[in-house]
């Protein structure tokens, strides 16, 4: 049958593209490996002119595979499933380069074309170790290039296709629409772009992530390379400023996912331990690792096993991270994990194959590495690198065991072990972000002591006394400049005991005393030298994010607190994990106060072509002795509202100041449709005098009197009229007070009417509904409605000096910057 309308050459270049990068991929790792293992010289040259042009060959159809996708993307060709599945025709076009790297298939050819570009590079810059190196790299791309084939060898699928045809999709073959030549007639739309992936940071966090992973895989290859040929040194010196690379950029990435953490999901801040983030933060730590011990064997012959070990484990981390991210096995513990493309079994092989030879690698080689017998001095800088190292290690696996509670339950279930011994699943942990903090607020603190002493000794031998000189001035400021934050900054942080309590002090101080510690170096140490300055920029960048990230956290506050107790502990779903008294209803119109500020929910709006709803927030605040209003501002917190399965993706707003952040989602808004249903509770009529109390469920209602001049911005007075408010105040059983005023009035001397006045946080509706002077009392008409339709529930916070984070990832970036431009220079 022949299908009307379908774009059949891009997607067919593309998957031929793809097939080309699969096969010169394979030709040129093995023309590499042979450059390695011939011993002529001619023969060597020979590969390694075959190995090279393979490379480019796979690195232009790399390009040639993103450049088909992009085109079938940004003309709208729905008949292929990748461009239906993940785009609109609505869709603003910066948010199509989002969608190519949507899903898996995308991520793929993102990493590859990183790979590729790196690849090109070492050709050019590795010298003699460009075919062990490049060896390595090939096979990455072998890797990568059949993660996009989506063709079956021996009964197995291999890959994913991105250019599958929407009627090719196994999901999609029984379906009637897909036997008719003009399907595409009835095709007139895509699904659309996740929600949350509609923000300028997925636009540029995923290329600079990727381009961490790839880099990752150089130090890697650099150290694989050394133990393959046995040539134990040479490879030290180039691969220092590509250590440096791989930690700044994934680093950079890591925070770059934290900031659309906190400008686009509701964690509540920019970091919430989501098993992705983990998965992408352990890499670095122990990258980290590997860069200081690299550092400690250059410059006193110890650690090198140590340097090839967590380079290789840090590669292996970044492919383990891929397995947790896109097998599906985070789905019920990750806001932002890929659904499983049966591709799991793929990704553990692709794991193994680097796992395995490297290892083993390592095994058979560790006698052969250059090493030291002499024990290191507990007065050398290269003693507490390896420590610092060594705790590094601890709190990656600390954070990858829990992490990878899915993938514990998982293997006891395929081994039997779970049937044999009838064992439950491993829960993860209730509260995590505690279960986190508990430890990794303890590595902190000594890595942020280490980051300030460790400095100011001397590689190999340190001559005694001379620490305590050179420490005592910044030790000094540390514990005066943390005294005066702990006795201004009243940091009460009593969530979780005095312990923990105590923990944060002390974080206080060693986050301080990194600065502090770093700051004093450049002046004393390196005489103010700031093209030798790079790493010790880099550790007060370190030490700006610990005060940051410290600050930020434990003086949050959270200014939604629901005082008149509106919502119940059963509002919220389970999994939600929100705090019902730490949001708010706010009534459409009711101006209702958070901390120093008063809150007014005004309204919503869409437009056209954007599927979230904008709630609009209007913020005042007054000063306290004036009533004055001090400043306005309005914040606009955005929700995916999914009226079929009544839930909402929300995305957050926030007021950036230089010293606080003013941080605001919206957690629950209400099915209008189904809420704005006909009101059947009655008005109960009471006849009350002044002084008297009418009492309903949440409190009880007095009248104070009566006035002769009631305005309201429901009542327009007009001549003649003679009306009357009953001055009503109104006490809740949570303290809170209110005030009212129903206004009777009579109109053309005959004509009595009505004006109602209500308490919308209350349901409370009140009516003046007569004057009765014989027995000087007034007759009140009370309703408590059941609900009311238009309102949301928000949670607010503050989080101060949040600023000092930020900055201190730039100053960290910078520094790094510094020590690769150094490095480099002396390459």
């Amino acid at each position: 049958m022949k299908f009307e309308g379908e774009h059949l050459l891009p997607g067919q270049l593309g998957h031929f593209f793809a097939i080309l990068a699969f096969v010169a991929s394979i030709v040129a790792t093995v023309a590499y490996y042979n450059a390695v293992k011939v011993k002529e010289a001619a023969l060597q040259d020979s590969w390694k002119r075959l190995a090279r042009w393979a490379f480019v060959i796979q690195s232009a159809a790399v390009i040639a595979v993103f450049s088909c996708l992009c085109y079938i993307l940004n003309n709208h060709y729905f008949e292929y499933k990748y461009a239906w599945r993940n785009t609109s025709r609505d869709l603003p076009v910066q948010y199509l380069l989002s969608s190519l790297w949507s899903d898996q298939e995308g991520s793929f050819l993102l990493w590859s074309i990183w790979n590729s570009v790196l690849g090109i590079i070492l050709i050019r810059t590795s010298k003699k170790l460009e075919a062990p190196v490049m060896t390595v790299f090939s096979l990455a791309q072998v890797i990568m290039a059949s993660m996009l084939l989506g063709i079956f060898i021996l009964g197995y699928k291999v890959g994913s296709n991105p250019f599958m045809l929407l009627r090719e999709a196994a999901e999609n073959q029984a379906a009637p629409i897909f036997r008719q030549p003009d399907y595409l007639q009835h095709i007139h739309d895509g699904n659309g772009l996740n929600v949350t992936l509609q923000n300028y940071w997925m636009v540029i966090h995923p290329p600079i992530l990727f381009l961490g992973f790839a880099s990752m895989i150089i130090p890697f290859a650099f150290a694989f390379a050394a133990l393959w040929t046995r040539d134990y040194t040479s490879w030290v010196k180039p691969v220092l400023p590509w250590a440096l690379f791989a930690v700044m950029l994934l680093g950079i990435g890591i925070m770059m996912g934290a900031a659309w953490a906190y400008e686009s999901l509701n964690f509540g801040g920019y970091w919430g331990w989501d098993p992705v983030e983990n998965a992408s933060l352990v890499p670095w730590l122990t990258m980290v690792a590997g860069l200081h011990t690299l550092l400690a064997y250059k410059h006193s012959g110890h650690a090198l096993k140590s340097t090839v070990f967590f380079f290789f484990i840090s590669y292996i981390l970044i492919l383990y991270s891929s397995f947790l991210t896109k097998s599906g096995i985070l789905g019920d513990t990750s806001v932002h994990s890929f659904t499983d493309m049966g591709m799991s079994g793929q990704l553990l092989i692709s794991m193994l194959v680097f796992t395995v030879p490297s290892i083993t690698l390592l095994i058979l080689r560790r006698k052969e590495i250059p090493s030291i017998n002499k024990e290191e001095s507990t007065y050398s800088r290269e003693f507490w690198l390896f420590v610092g190292s060594l705790i590094l290690l601890i709190a990656g696996i600390q954070i990858t065991f829990t992490t990878s509670i899915p993938v514990w339950n998982k293997l006891l279930g395929l081994s039997g072990l779970k049937s044999l011994f009838k064992l439950d699943d491993l829960a993860p942990p209730s509260d995590v972000i505690f279960h986190f903090n508990k430890i990794q607020i303890w590595i902190a603190i000594v890595l942020g002591v280490l980051t300030a002493v460790v400095q100011f000794l001397k590689y190999k031998d340190t001559p005694k006394g001379m620490l305590t000189r050179k420490i005592w001035l910044p030790t000094a400021l540390a514990l005066l400049f943390t005294g005066l934050i702990a006795w201004k900054g009243t940091i009460t942080y009593l969530n979780y005991g005095a312990g923990f309590l105590t923990a944060i002090y002390l974080m206080l101080f060693a986050s301080i005393y990194a600065i502090v510690g770093n700051v004093t170096y450049i002046f004393t140490g390196l005489k103010g030298k700031m093209k030798n300055a790079g790493a010790s920029v880099a550790h007060i960048g370190f030490g700006m994010v610990l005060l940051g990230v410290l600050i930020s956290s434990s003086k949050m506050e959270v200014i939604s607190i629901d005082k008149m107790k509106m919502l119940n502990d059963g509002f919220f779903r389970k999994e939600s994990k929100q705090n019902p008294r730490e949001n708010i209803m706010l009534p459409k119109d009711v101006q209702v106060q958070m901390g120093d500020y008063h809150v007014t929910y005004v309204g919503d709006s869409i437009a056209p072509g954007d599927p979230k709803t904008y709630y609009v927030m209007r913020y005042e605040q007054k000063d306290k002795a004036t009533g004055a209003v001090k400043e306005r501002f309005t914040l606009y917190p955005d929700a995916f509202v999914n009226k079929k399965e009544n839930s909402l993706s929300s995305n957050p707003s926030s007021r950036h100041y230089l010293t606080r952040d003013i941080f605001t989602y919206v957690s629950a808004a209400p099915n209008k449709a189904e809420e704005a249903k006909a009101d059947t509770t009655q008005y109960v009529s009471h006849e009350i005098k002044q002084g008297d109390s009418v009492f309903f469920s949440k409190g009880f209602i007095v009248l104070k009197g009566l006035n002769a001049k009631p305005q309201s911005k429901n009542y327009m007075a007009q001549p003649g009229d003679l009306a009357v408010g009953a001055e009503l105040e109104v006490y809740t059983q949570t303290d809170d007070h209110f005030k009212l005023q129903p206004i009777y009035f009579i109109r053309d001397s005959s004509y009595q009417y009505s004006v109602e006045d209500t308490l919308a946080p209350l349901n409370l509706n009140v009516r003046f509904s007569k004057i009765m002077p014989a027995e000087n009392k007034i007759e009140l008409k009370v309703k408590e409605a059941a609900g009311f339709s238009d309102y949301v529930v928000m949670k607010a916070l503050v989080f101060p000096y949040i600023n000092v984070l930020w900055l201190g990832v730039i100053v960290t970036v910078i520094g790094t910057g510094m020590s690769i431009v150094q490095r480099t220079r002396k390459k």
